[in-house]
């Protein structure tokens, strides 16, 4: 072969790959808004569903005296607790992780989940994976103890 057909087999490889390459961004671009749509549709339905309860949590003790006693914190659907801003619970305790744990309100009372390896302890039990809060069980997070009271509404109808 002589060196314009290797020019040209280049010029077509080279925009080939060009090629390629936007028909896999242009596939990534449509697979994260059909994702995103999907999400949007899943949030809606949930919302429109709800779970009837809301609860909330009472602090009782905290062993850095930073927080006062008696203070109230919602909790709704999924609901992040920890030390870092971007949590839907922020409280500033030495003893919490950046995310503590997970609480979510079911049917049944309130999944408590925690995150890695964050100290966290239902009604005396040392939670490892999961455990299921009740109106009035003691919830401890760290240094700080809450209870927990749970609310029903009307928004199941």
């Amino acid at each position: 072969m002589n060196a314009t057909a290797y020019e040209l087999l280049s010029a077509i490889a080279k925009y080939w790959f060009i090629a390629l390459a936007l028909f896999i961004l242009a596939r990534m671009v449509l697979s994260v808004t059909r994702e995103i749509r999907i999400e949007r549709q899943v949030q809606a339905e949930i919302g429109q569903a709800g779970t009837g309860i809301n609860a909330t949590l009472v602090l009782l003790s905290d062993e850095d005296r930073k927080i006062k006693r008696g203070k109230r914190y919602a909790v709704q659907g999924e609901t992040t607790v920890g030390r870092a801003g971007r949590c839907d619970v922020t409280l500033r305790a030495h003893s919490l992780e950046r995310v503590h744990c997970i609480l979510n309100m079911e049917r049944d009372g309130m999944s408590v989940v925690p995150v890695g390896r964050a100290f966290v302890v239902v009604d005396g039990q040392v939670v490892q994976r999961r455990a299921t809060a009740q109106e009035g069980s003691e919830i401890q997070m760290g240094g700080l103890v809450f209870r927990l009271c749970l609310e029903e509404t009307n928004d199941a109808e």
